[in-house]
């Protein structure tokens, strides 16, 4: 969009250019990020999310949706030790944190989280393909 063109469009028109760039600008941001790759397949698009406050559960779900938590893998880029400290598993990531670290699986409800996954799973798939 130029200068010119600004004078020709509604309103409307130039806050649905300026959200379609923005959306595109966020997107080829969260592709260069490799620790998005999780967050970016729930996080489709630009929107305030109701489900965070500042508890500190609130700040847990999001950096777990995001792949952002402060685990051991990421020591692997400081040529440390990414072995989960728990159960000495050789590399300490988001999926063995929540459901196969041995030591952590009475903190778990393995049927809420096969409900939750499956339900997931189906709205996506619903969600795209119809």
């Amino acid at each position: 969009m130029n200068y010119n063109e600004i004078y020709t469009l509604t309103k409307i028109e130039i806050k649905n250019k300026v959200k379609k760039w923005d959306t595109q600008k966020w997107r080829e941001e969260l592709e260069k990020r490799t620790s998005t790759h999780i967050y970016r397949i729930f996080k489709t698009e630009i929107k305030e999310e109701q489900c965070y406050d500042n508890r500190l559960e609130s700040i847990i779900l999001f950096q777990a949706r995001a792949n952002t938590l402060e685990l051991n893998k990421r020591k692997r880029y400081k040529q440390e030790d990414p072995k989960c400290e728990l159960c000495g598993y050789k590399e300490e990531n988001l999926i063995h944190f929540l459901i196969e670290c041995k030591e952590l699986e009475e903190s778990r409800n393995k049927e809420l989280i096969k409900k939750n996954v499956k339900m997931r799973i189906k709205n996506l798939w619903q969600e795209r393909y119809f």
